[in-house]
C-alpha cells in the first residue's frame, strides 16, 4: 500500500499545500488553490484500507502499517469494523478494495 508518514513529512506536506493555495489565491488560479487545500488536508488524515487476504478473508489495515488491525471472514464484517475505526479517529479516510485490486469505494471522515 503506502508508507507511513513521519511528523516531518506531514509538516512539509502542509507547508507545500499552503504555498500552492497562496499561489493560487494570488494568481487567481482556482485549481492551484483547491490543490493546495487537498494537499494540506490529506497530510493530516489516517487512511484505513479493507483488502482481500491471500486465500480467504478480508483485512482492515492502517495504510503503511506492517500488520492488519483486524482480520475478518467476510467483506461486510471488515467494512463495518473499518468504518467504526475511521469514524472514531477523525480526520480519516476509508478505502475499500475489490478482489481485483481496484478501489470499490472511498469515504472521508471529518
Amino acid at each position: 500500500m503506502g508508507r507511513k508518514k513521519s511528523g516531518g513529512e506531514k509538516v512539509g506536506d502542509r507547508v507545500a499545500g499552503r504555498v500552492k493555495e497562496t499561489a493560487g489565491m494570488m494568481s487567481g488560479d482556482a485549481n492551484l488553490e483547491a490543490e493546495g487545500r487537498t494537499t494540506a488536508r490529506s497530510a493530516d488524515r489516517t487512511t484505513y484500507t479493507v483488502t482481500p487476504r491471500d486465500g480467504k478473508g478480508w483485512s482492515v489495515q492502517v495504510e503503511g502499517a506492517s500488520r492488519a488491525t483486524s482480520v475478518n471472514d467476510s467483506k461486510d464484517e471488515a467494512v463495518s469494523r473499518a468504518k467504526k475505526l475511521a469514524g472514531d479517529r477523525r480526520p480519516s479516510q476509508l478505502l475499500v478494495y475489490k478482489k481485483d485490486g481496484t478501489v470499490q469505494s472511498e469515504q472521508t471522515y471529518g
